[in-house]
């Protein structure tokens, strides 16, 4: 009998670190960054006394969303300067933070600090509306990968071993003036607002939109950060976009988005598949989702696009009934249609239909057959300055506003109100939440919450 102790202990462990573990949501937005989770089934409700599975202080702000990946949690921060916007703190001790924290019970398990250089003061926009942590690391095999600025790229082992770091490069002295440029009485309005996207990982690759540094996209490889190709625009500039590739092998495309154009690249090389000129100016920052051969491009001005991302289409000829482009843009047969848009949040696909939230606290829902507007209103609630994206679990998509708590609405378009949720937490929520099996990982700028029924 005692011999067979250690068996039973052996075949129960595994299966009680499985079941805590839950599903992985290993980069922005999750698996296919569109901010859905059909599995996922987190509380409908919360607060300070309810549903709190666990929560853990912070090092420092920071609009990065949390990720999991094998039970283990991974959140980006800063610290030493912008974190006070009294004073605004000093530049020369600006850190980046990384910090690993186990799933289960919020335990961290290590917290590295990067160096953060820069040459001069932020601007107040990136102080006050983002600070230096805005990218949401990404979780490869083996490998934890955070795009910090100034400070470059880090790759990360698992236990927090820095294994590699790349320099972002300068702008090209010699480089065209930007043909995308937005100009305000007569004078051209900067678009630097601070580095904002969130890299991927596509086959080796990991694929960065720079445009805050060196006005590029560059592919890096995963093992050992070499630079494999990079594409530079002074047309970049103000683009916060985290590029996605559709599609795979032979057949994937990397969609990036920027103001009066997107691009279809081969993410491999670099090259360029397709362009389309768009009728968009100013900053762009949310994320292109797709539903089989054609993706949805919000952000900018109020046009929102679906196109057809394909490597190469047959010649269209006529547009389609129903087809529209802004006045005074060329016809694209990849344009399928234009419709209203949302600037900084990133939509959703689900179940038929376009969800996407405007920073202002409107619901927008669109039928993605013809870019039919079902509903454009504000949302129930009042929600308030909403700067994080939303995410959809259980037929319910989840709104994160900056101070009054998290709102939750049904995903029939009509955006029924079925909870609000607050906690005593004042500081700012401009994270994602991140969505794994029954739990709902929510960050501020002061606390990483663990939500769970």
């Amino acid at each position: 009998m005692p011999s067979l102790l250690p068996t039973v202990l052996v075949l129960v462990l595994p299966v009680s670190a499985a079941i805590c573990q839950g599903p992985n949501w290993p980069g922005f937005r999750g698996p296919k960054l569109d901010g859905v989770s059909l599995d996922a089934k987190p509380p409908l409700t919360w607060s300070d006394d309810e549903h709190i599975n666990w929560q853990v202080d912070l090092p420092g702000p920071g609009s990065s969303s949390p990720v999991v990946k094998d039970g283990r949690v991974y959140v980006a921060s800063y610290s030493g300067y912008g974190k006070y916007l009294d004073d605004g703190g000093d530049k020369s001790k600006l850190v980046h933070h990384l910090s690993c924290y186990s799933q289960e019970d919020g335990k961290q398990l290590w917290s590295k600090g990067v160096p953060g250089p820069l040459k001069q003061e932020a601007r107040q926009m990136q102080l006050t509306e983002h600070g230096f942590a805005s990218p949401t690391p990404v979780v490869g095999d083996g490998m934890v990968f955070c795009y910090f600025g100034r400070a470059g790229v880090i790759a990360f082992s698992l236990d927090g071993e820095q294994l590699w770091r790349t320099d972002l490069g300068e702008p090209d002295p010699k480089a065209a003036i930007a043909s995308n440029q937005v100009r305000r009485n007569g004078k051209v309005l900067s678009l630097k607002w601070g580095f904002a996207a969130s890299p991927i990982l596509h086959d080796d690759l990991l694929i960065v939109n720079c445009s805050e540094e060196s006005n590029s996209i560059r592919a890096l490889r995963q093992s050992t950060g070499e630079l494999v190709w990079k594409h530079e625009s002074a047309n970049l500039e103000g683009t916060a976009i985290t590029p996605v590739v559709f599609g795979a092998g032979d057949e994937a495309v990397l969609v990036m988005v920027l103001g009066g154009e997107i691009w279809g690249m081969n993410p491999n090389t670099g090259e360029f598949f397709w362009r389309i000129k768009t009728a968009t100016n100013g900053g762009m920052s949310s994320t292109p989702i797709a539903d089989g051969d054609t993706a949805y491009v919000f952000g900018g001005d109020d046009i929102s696009y679906a196109i057809r991302w394909a490597r190469t289409i047959p010649d269209s000829g006529p547009q389609p009934e129903g087809k529209a482009a802004p006045e005074g843009e060329a016809t694209d047969p990849r344009i399928l249609w234009t419709s209203k848009s949302v600037a900084i949040p990133s939509p959703s696909l689900y179940k038929g239909k376009l969800l996407a939230v405007r920073s202002n606290g409107f619901g927008l829902c669109i039928d993605p057959a013809n870019g039919k507007v079902l509903r454009d209103k504000r949302l129930a609630g009042r929600t308030s300055g909403v700067y994080a994206s939303p995410v959809v679990a259980n037929d319910r998509i989840y709104v994160v506003s900056r101070t009054d708590g998290t709102f939750v609405y049904s995903t029939d378009g009509k955006f029924d109100l079925l909870a609000k949720n607050e906690l005593s937490d004042k500081a700012q929520f401009n994270a994602s939440p991140a969505l794994s099996g029954t739990q709902l990982l929510l960050r501020s700028d002061k606390t990483l919450y663990c939500i769970e029924q």
